[in-house]
């Protein structure tokens, strides 16, 4: 399989902005959004822990499971956000989080590269990828994944020209092993490619496999060892999360990011169907195994994004003959290279986060800031709190002394608390019994709440202190 030289790469300004384009446009539209506190805060929180050298394996963040273990797999991922956040703040974690997003294409676009596709062919396929990709690409310990993921594929892509580079598979899975529980799918990759060298007789086959065992063992150089694999399978197949959370449900038509998937498999389907060369298997499995994991999970969604264009880049190449070193581009193409590229990081630098000062609010959504003001003034610590769930990671790091009744991380949290908390969320028969029970001394309770016109009357037992277009804040009386 022939591959792109990195010379040819560098001759001519139209490749160049080829390239660019899969590193600032995802980097762009990052920097024009907002963080989401739900899976970011309650992170920094731990990782001010782990910066003290402190892995945090009790669940000291709630009243209902105080004292719970709580294995947690993606302490390094923490570690980064809390050095990050006292570093630069939010404008520096959202600059972080463009990077990321950046970073993570541009490998993808490199691994097409490397299958031998043309840089226009690359580059378009890569931009489809984020397009796909792009609900699931938030600030949380996932992010930090990704740009290793992409390194991966571009590492297996070109494990032809560069043999010597398979080897960063393993470092690869052992960073991810401590990041993010989708460090699975690294030794899943590596094999994947051993697959396609069986198919192809390469002599090299031998060596892939034993990379893949390496690969595999690494993940289990992590302060768990082989609790971490439990952990990221329980994670996975918990039915309370696949009921309570929907990024974690089967794709439906009903979302947005399950259109961008499905319309996505039939236009690669549509392609496959269309090719007059027959398509190797290895690559059909990889295709199906992809889709069927977004299939199982909304969460997934990115993984299909970003092994989907490298694979359909390897049925792209163009004939020997038509393959190009860059030499003949038309000079007039330089001119629109470098007005693409100039635009590209004028638009970076308008958007940077600098300019919008250093108020939360500026940067993180599900972080209401009136009653987060309402509740540090008026709740004295150790107040039993329920607070909205969405909302339960950013109370427990805007105000660590107040402990929640949930938060985001629901596999720590059993079924029948689960429940008892609908029961107030939705206006269950219940709901004044669990308060009870629970002895809750607070409410955050989120605007649209059925329960809430109830509470706030005068013979609820409860008093409303504080209320905004985000909620209410209401206390026993």
């Amino acid at each position: 399989m022939e591959t792109p030289s990195s010379e040819a790469l560098r001759r001519h300004p139209l490749e160049v902005a080829w390239a660019s384009l899969t590193f600032f446009v995802p980097m762009i539209v990052s920097l024009l959004s907002k963080m989401g506190a739900i899976d970011l805060a309650y992170h920094i929180r731990a990782g001010e822990d782990v910066l003290h050298g402190n892995i945090p394996r009790f669940d000291t963040y709630t009243f209902t499971v105080a004292g719970a273990p709580w294995l947690d797999q993606q302490w390094l991922a923490q570690g980064v956000f809390a050095l990050v956040y006292k570093t630069g703040g939010w404008p520096l974690l959202l600059a972080l989080q463009a990077v990321l997003v950046g970073l993570t294409f541009w490998f993808v676009y490199l691994a097409a590269r490397a299958t031998g596709a043309k840089q226009r062919t690359a580059s378009l396929l890569t931009l489809a990828g984020f397009l796909v990709a792009s609900p699931g690409l938030g600030m949380r310990p996932q992010l930090l994944a990704l740009p290793l993921f992409g390194a991966l594929l571009w590492v297996t892509a070109g494990r032809k020209a560069h043999p010597a580079r398979l080897w960063l598979a393993p470092a690869l899975a052992l960073i991810c092993a401590n990041l993010h529980g989708s460090f699975t799918l690294f030794p899943l990759i590596v094999f994947l490619a051993w697959l396609e060298d069986v198919r192809s007789h390469d002599p090299a086959a031998r060596r892939t496999l034993l990379i893949v065992a390496a690969t595999a063992a690494a993940t289990l150089v992590n302060p768990f060892g082989i609790g971490a694999w439990t952990y990221a399978f329980d994670l996975s197949t918990n039915p309370v999360i696949r009921k309570t959370i929907s990024e974690w449900a089967p794709l439906t038509l009903a979302t947005v990011p399950g259109w961008f998937a499905i319309v996505s498999a039939f236009a690669v389907v549509a392609y496959l169907v269309r090719r007059t060369r027959p398509t190797p298997w290895t690559t059909l499995v990889t295709l199906g195994l992809f889709f069927l994991l977004a299939l199982s999970a909304q969460r997934a969604i990115v993984w299909w994004g970003m092994v989907a264009p490298v694979m359909l880049a390897s049925l792209m190449q163009p004939a020997p003959e038509a393959q190009r070193d860059g030499t003949s581009e038309p000079q007039a193409a330089r001119g629109p290279a470098y007005v693409i590229m100039a635009t590209l990081i004028a638009g970076v630098i308008v958007l940077a986060p600098w300019w919008r000062g250093t108020s939360y609010d500026k940067f993180l959504v599900a972080a209401p800031p009136g009653l987060t003001d309402a509740t540090r003034g008026s709740l004295a610590p150790g107040t039993r709190t329920l607070v909205y769930q969405p909302w339960g990671s950013w109370f427990e790091f805007a105000l660590p002394d107040i402990p929640v009744f949930v938060d985001s991380r629901i596999e720590i949290i059993p079924e029948d608390i689960w429940h008892d908390y609908g029961e107030v969320g939705f206006s269950g028969a219940s709901w004044q019994e669990v308060l009870d029970r629970w002895n809750v001394e607070a409410i955050v309770a989120s605007k649209d709440w059925d329960l809430l016109p109830i509470l706030e009357r005068s013979d609820s037992g409860w008093r409303e202190i504080y209320s905004d277009d985000d909620g209410a804040l209401l206390v026993r009386t």
